[in-house]
């Protein structure tokens, strides 16, 4: 029997292609390809898979000759019912807007349009073997312009270059925002649990709550940040975080400052600073668009990681948040690929019409 052999890039491939089906047929026989060309017997495999050495020996030798592609191939689609090709693509064209929020609804669509009965079960292996999944809708804040949201990316890329220069002052580039964890709240979240039963979890009155500004160096991953239990953020308190950043880094003569449209940036106070200040320069984040600014997935990553769990009191909410903010290097693995600056920018082309018009 002929070996089979993998370069590396074959393996990625196989099992990227493998991760990603949702056929059972073709995810068994990627895995036939795998565990052969990793040492495994012939008849080891086919146990494994419950298939017979007749049929292993098939697909390998599909994939010998004739690749990957032909291997992933399946003729044989399925049965798609009582429905027809043209009744099968009037459906997906129907589930692409978006109108159906669970199998029921599909099912008595298909009843009402098409005349034709399908059980519970059988409408959720119809939508399998059409290719319809169930998932979440992906969100995104309507009044974002994807034009401003470029240009801001161009901006930070020109930042970049400029700080790399040879001549170029010392720089630094912080990410800035304001997060405003509020004890006991935003704790309802879904979970598994058993048929029937009630998890119940505490929620406070809301009105504590701790005021954080942060600032997020997305080139050496510094996190700096002031805290504030008992007064908001403001012009001031702004000032007194941009004093901290300039006693951090004394040597630094340049400080790129990425900030949303919060009011206190504007303030008197801030502008007659930084007018004295002018190694500090602050560059806007276009209006909603949160997308592109960093220390958004700090916050997210706070309010998994401290948040969504009942903490008896104020104190210990803070100390869960210190826990992690304070720790960050303790979760470096995971904010290595979190954060980054690649950013998700819509294209217009892709805006729903309804939402084009609004804007």
């Amino acid at each position: 029997m002929k070996p089979i052999e993998l370069t590396r890039e074959e393996r990625k491939e196989i099992e990227r292609r493998r991760k990603a089906t949702l056929d059972r047929r073709v995810y068994q026989r990627l895995t036939a390809v795998l565990a052969v060309a990793s040492g495994e017997t012939r008849e080891d495999v086919a146990d494994l898979l419950g298939v017979g050495l007749t049929q292993l020996g098939e697909w390998l030798r599909v994939f010998r000759n004739e690749g990957l592609d032909a291997l992933c191939e399946i003729h044989n689609k399925g049965d798609p019912g009582n429905l027809t090709p043209q009744h099968i693509e009037q459906l997906k064209a129907k589930v692409s807007t978006g109108c159906f929020r669970n199998s029921d609804q599909i099912r008595h669509w298909i009843h009402s349009t098409f005349a034709v009965s399908y059980s519970p079960s059988g409408v959720k292996d119809l939508l399998q073997r059409i290719g319809v999944t169930y998932h979440k809708v992906s969100g995104f804040l309507w009044k974002a312009n994807p034009d401003k949201q470029r240009a801001f990316v161009k901006r930070v890329a020109r930042h970049q270059r400029e700080a790399k220069q040879p001549d170029a002052p010392r720089t630094r580039r912080y990410y800035v925002d304001a997060c405003h964890p509020v004890w006991g709240l935003d704790l309802v979240f879904c979970c598994w649990l058993l048929l029937g039963q009630r998890l119940l979890v505490g929620m406070g009155s809301g009105r504590k709550r701790l005021n954080i500004l942060g600032a997020y160096c997305p080139d050496d991953h510094e996190y700096l940040d002031y805290r504030l239990t008992r007064d908001n953020i403001n012009g001031a308190q702004f000032v007194n975080f941009l004093r901290l950043l300039r006693s951090t880094h004394p040597e630094t003569e340049r400080f790129i400052l990425y900030v949303d449209g919060a009011r206190y940036y504007d303030s008197p106070v801030v502008k007659e600073w930084l007018k004295r200040h002018p190694e500090f320069h602050l560059s806007p984040i276009p209006a909603y668009s949160p997308n592109v600014n960093l220390i958004e997935r700090l916050w997210k990553f706070l309010r998994a990681k401290a948040l969504s769990r009942w903490h008896k009191t104020f104190a210990d909410m803070q100390a869960a948040v210190s826990e992690v903010l304070d720790h960050l290097e303790d979760y470096r693995a995971e904010l290595h690929t979190l954060m980054t600056e690649k950013f998700h920018i819509i294209a217009k082309e892709d805006i729903p019409i309804q939402y084009r018009e609004v804007a």
